[in-house]
């Protein structure tokens, strides 16, 4: 491949492009801008509600669309381009079940977050410097479910996780995406909500191959997204399952990574 035929760069943010204490280097902004300078776009694509995608964008100086809640929406400013969310009747199954095995469930409800169950430590740990604040709710059962673009388990025993995952995955085959997004955080959204998905969205509303596209991620969520990428990177941090697609593992987001891929194949 080379380098020029990149077009569009699409890219996780969390552990991607920015690290644990939200942070990213002034290498990835200055990259992103040359990128950008030669119109090469560059979209964010996370699990991240629409305030804290759009945070990120605005500190990065990008002008594009961001790919937010998993991929449920893409949304630039107030304008909606692309949506797929979860039916009120699958939320409060899914609602009902973390009640009796008593996990905590983040719901994201007409562009809010919503807890039932305000640990203050839990949320503060989720939202801290990801431009994003939540409301609590004496009860999910007061609040009326609609316009639902995700959910999300919080679950810091990661073998719960997993088989919580497991049994989620067959439950809602073909109706929910179920994908873990960090080591503590497991995702439901509706079937056709995925970064894959959106970065499809994408290509044709811009009019992109998929040979012209470079995807990175570090999380078995950005799996469909970098499958359906000609160039796919994935992180030295990244899960085993994105590392066996990879065309190419860069260094950690602690070494700056994604610049050096940025480097190699596209500056």
């Amino acid at each position: 491949m080379k380098k020029t035929d990149i077009k569009l760069l699409i890219t996780d943010i969390d552990g991607t492009v920015v690290d644990e204490n939200c942070k990213f280097t002034p290498t990835i902004k200055a990259y992103f801008k040359e990128l950008t300078s030669r119109g090469i776009k560059v979209v964010l694509a996370t699990g991240r509600m629409f305030d804290g995608a759009d945070g990120v964008r605005k500190e990065l100086g990008l002008e594009t669309p961001v790919v937010c809640y998993q991929g449920a929406m893409v949304r630039k400013g107030n304008e909606i381009l692309h949506k797929s969310f979860v039916s009120p009747d699958i939320a409060r199954e899914i609602i009902e079940i973390s009640r009796k095995e008593n996990f905590h469930i983040n719901l994201y409800n007409n562009d809010k977050l919503i807890v039932e169950d305000d640990n203050k430590e839990m949320m503060f740990d989720y939202t801290n410097g990801r431009h994003t604040t939540y409301l609590a709710a004496d009860s999910f059962d007061k609040v009326k479910l609609e316009n639902i673009p995700k959910l999300l388990a919080i679950v810091y025993d990661e073998e719960k996780l997993f088989d919580l995952r497991e049994r989620m995955q067959k439950k809602f085959a073909g109706v929910l995406a179920v994908v873990r997004s960090h080591k503590h955080y497991l995702e439901f959204t509706n079937i056709n909500a995925t970064k894959g998905s959106a970065l499809n969205f994408l290509k044709n509303y811009w009019n992109i191959k998929k040979e012209e596209v470079m995807a990175s991620g570090d999380q078995d969520n950005d799996f469909e997204m970098l499958e359906n990428a000609g160039l796919k990177i994935a992180m030295g941090n990244a899960s085993p399952k994105l590392k066996e697609i990879a065309d190419f593992i860069c260094p950690t987001i602690q070494n700056d990574g994604l610049s050096k891929a940025i480097e190699k194949f596209i500056l």
